[in-house]
């Protein structure tokens, strides 16, 4: 509009210059609805975009957890069977203990004996 020489001044001319500023209006809101549109249709590509990186990374995620905890029930169970192990040995090492005691004892009172029977104190 600034462009033109002059500004109608009759009724007609009003009116031209009205629709001619509501066309070049129309046409800017048309070109805004398109890119609207683009963008709308960008950001729908990226979120699928976006939704697949995630549902891909759910999927490790699990699959390594799961694996995990294959990994931690395996290391209990053989730990469990080593502790039952040294469980069991703790306990004929006790036993070996108390008999080498009585042994001990046994001897003792042997060594006593003879002491006495030789007359040394």
């Amino acid at each position: 509009m600034a462009d033109a020489p002059a500004m109608p001044t009759g009724l007609k001319g009003k009116l031209a210059s009205l629709e001619d500023f509501i066309s070049m209006q129309n046409e800017e809101l048309a070109a805004q609805r398109q890119e609207i549109e683009s963008l709308r249709g960008d950001k729908s590509n990226i979120e699928q975009h976006y939704q697949g990186q995630l549902q891909e990374l759910k999927k490790t995620m699990v699959s390594d957890v799961q694996r995990m905890q294959e990994e931690v029930k395996q290391h209990f169970a053989q730990q469990k069977a080593e502790n039952s192990r040294l469980q069991q040995q703790v306990t004929t090492l006790k036993g070996e203990k108390t008999a080498l005691q009585q042994q001990i004892l046994g001897l003792q009172r042997r060594i006593q004996e003879i002491e006495e029977h030789i007359g040394v104190d």
